[in-house]
């Protein structure tokens, strides 16, 4: 791509064509301000060097990412508009809007989630999430959409559901006992009949910004040294 030579290039642009492949790690050295890369069929993994982008407004929705996001991400400080699942985006406190929405991501939802204050819209519908749904996720101060139907989410707690009540958070076509409008029980069954693989899953439940953080980072750093891959099959609940 010629565009990757471009030195003075601070908006970048290629939303809604039929690009496809993995993206080209150039991309994340541009200097940009916004990169708007949604709407394609990028696959594979992002690149390592993700979080090196100097982006402000960045989004990847509507592609079709299948392998963990890079920890990386969590350095990239100036990002508002970003996909990420790694625990590290906890470290992204100036997030406003997270739009995952529409590719094939899977795991549990990261409670890092909780660290981001400002975030207002936290889009990641059509995925294949899984889990309950962190209390802290729906505790955010400032969130005024939380949009995770399509997933394979299979409970609420009671902070969750006072969103939905307020219209707040939409959990369609999950596998939720007890709600309305949720997949048919068939559908939960083949998911979680098969084995799902998260990476680094200790370190979902770590929270950056809590007291405890250098306590539980140490320990999982400690467990991915002796068992650097984990294999796990998610739960009915």
């Amino acid at each position: 791509m010629s565009v990757l030579e471009t030195k003075k290039l601070t908006f970048l642009d290629i939303r809604f064509n039929k690009f496809s492949g993995p993206i080209p790690s150039e991309v994340f050295k541009l200097g940009l301000d916004v990169l708007f890369l949604n709407n394609n069929e990028f696959n594979q993994q992002l690149p390592d060097n993700v979080g090196c982008t100097s982006s402000i407004y960045h989004t990847f929705a509507n592609n079709f990412f299948t392998r963990p996001v890079p920890s990386s991400t969590g350095r990239a400080k100036n990002l508002r508009y970003v996909l990420c699942l790694p625990y590290e985006i906890g470290f992204l406190k100036n997030a406003i809007v997270f739009d995952a929405n529409c590719n094939n991501l899977t795991g549990p939802i990261p409670h890092s989630f909780a660290c981001l204050t400002k975030i207002k819209i936290l889009n990641l519908a059509k995925n294949k999430f899984y889990g309950p749904v962190p209390k802290m996720v729906c505790k955010l101060p400032n969130l005024q959409n939380l949009s995770l139907s399509g997933n394979y989410f299979t409970q609420v707690r009671p902070e969750c559901r006072k969103l939905i009540w307020l219209k707040r958070l939409d959990v369609r076509k999950n596998c939720i006992l007890g709600l309305p409008n949720q997949r048919k029980a068939e559908q939960c069954r083949e998911f979680f009949s098969k084995t799902r693989q998260c990476p680094n899953e200790e370190s979902l439940t770590i929270v950056p910004c809590s007291n405890n953080y250098c306590n539980a980072a140490a320990k999982f750093n400690h467990s991915v040294i002796g068992n650097p891959s984990t294999n796990m099959k998610a739960p009915m609940t």
